[in-house]
This record gives structure tokens, C-alpha cells and sequence, in this order.
């Protein structure tokens, strides 16, 4: 009977292997659906999780990061694609994602594994108003909301998850806000829908421009 008990307990406390689909809506403190925010799940009990296949590709565009804000898992890499009629010296020179290097016009260049997961800020030294940032997430189950505020993620496990909401203009520690959810079976009446609303409301975006004082440098 205590080994039945202890296998019970056991098999309550990890995740089971269930296909899931769940959604997550974001709002501002009027209640209005907020676009861009980055949305990630943990689960609590992590078993050896696969890689996200998708590849997050960031391009320079009319001198800035597009997009400003992403996402993607620890162990990819961040592929840049220079779409400017110049070049590019990309860099994020804080944690233990570290990069720089120069992207000619029309060509691209990926990073070294991201091997850690937090917050990697970017920018140019030839144009310093650029600025753009992508979270490292130690979870394959990662998105960001659409227009309306929506996140949706496939889950391949049922059980406890942390969901993150995260975004650099969020005023808040760490900028995110998290809660513990639980993931049932995908049986009647088992949610599947979240609502987040936001603290406080979004800082502003940075501008994105800038004075270019030079048309040609030699070293570039």
C-alpha cells in the first residue's frame, strides 16, 4: 500500500504526456489588448525538453531592429539579415550571450549558440540609436501576442507551467509578471484560456533615429 501511495503521488507530480492547446490574452490596464509581448510557459517538473525548430531571424532595416522585440530558445542561435544599403556592426556585449560582429549590405551572419537563458540587449556602433532586444527562454513553448493580445502555444505535456509575460518596457521587476497555472487533459470543461492584465501600462518604444554624420567609412 505505501508503495502504491508513493507511486500515486509520483505520477500526480510530473508531467504527462498529452497534447494541449492553450491561449493566452494580454491587456493593458484599460483592458485593451496589448501586441508584442513576449509569452512563455515553464513547466514545473522539466523533463528533457526538445529544441524549438523555429529560427528567430532579426533583420536591419531602415537602420533598426526589425522586429525590437523577440524571442527564442536557449541552445538556437539569432540569424541576421542586413536589409540596409550599409553596414552593420551588431553587438550585445552584456551576459553570457556575447556578440559583435559586421554585417555588410544584403548579407547576413547567425550568432553562436545561446547558451544562457535571459535578456540579450542589441545595438550598432555605427548607428547608435539602434536598439532591440530578444529573451532566451529556457522552454520550447514560447510566442508572442498578435494584434489582438493573443498567444497561442501547443503544449506536448499536461501538468504545472510558470507563465511569463515579458517585454523590456514593462516597468516592473525583471520586466515580466508570472503566475502559476495548471494544464489539465484536453477534456470538457479543462481550461485553456488565460487573461493577464498588466500592472502598469507600457513604457514608450525608443526612437528609432538618428543623424548619420558619414556616407563612407574605410574600415567598413
Amino acid at each position: 500500500m505505501i508503495y502504491l501511495g508513493l507511486v500515486a503521488y509520483i505520477l500526480s507530480s510530473l508531467l504527462i504526456v498529452s497534447a494541449q492547446k492553450i491561449t493566452i490574452k494580454v491587456v493593458d490596464t484599460q483592458a485593451m489588448p496589448v501586441e508584442g509581448m513576449v509569452v512563455y510557459l515553464t513547466p514545473d517538473n522539466s523533463p528533457s525538453m526538445p529544441l524549438n525548430p523555429s529560427t528567430l531571424v532579426v533583420t536591419q532595416k531602415n537602420k533598426s531592429f526589425a522586429p525590437y522585440v523577440a524571442v527564442t530558445q536557449k541552445g538556437q542561435s539569432i540569424a541576421f539579415e542586413n536589409q540596409d544599403n550599409i553596414t552593420h556592426h551588431i553587438y550585445s556585449v552584456s551576459g553570457g550571450n556575447r556578440f559583435d560582429f559586421k554585417i555588410k549590405s544584403g548579407h547576413s551572419k547567425s550568432t553562436q549558440q545561446l547558451n544562457h537563458a535571459e535578456e540579450v540587449a542589441m545595438g550598432c556602433n555605427i548607428h547608435d540609436w539602434m536598439s532591440g532586444y530578444v529573451l532566451v527562454v529556457d522552454t520550447p513553448y514560447y510566442t508572442q501576442t498578435n494584434n489582438h493580445g493573443i498567444a497561442t502555444i501547443n503544449l506536448d505535456l499536461i501538468g504545472r507551467y510558470t507563465l511569463s509575460v515579458w517585454h523590456p518596457q514593462l516597468d516592473v521587476k525583471n520586466y515580466k509578471i508570472e503566475q502559476a497555472i495548471m494544464v489539465d487533459s484536453d477534456v470538457a470543461g479543462a481550461q485553456t484560456f488565460w487573461q493577464v492584465s498588466l500592472p502598469k501600462d507600457l513604457l514608450p518604444l525608443p526612437e528609432q533615429i538618428g543623424q548619420d554624420e558619414f556616407e563612407f567609412l574605410d574600415e567598413y
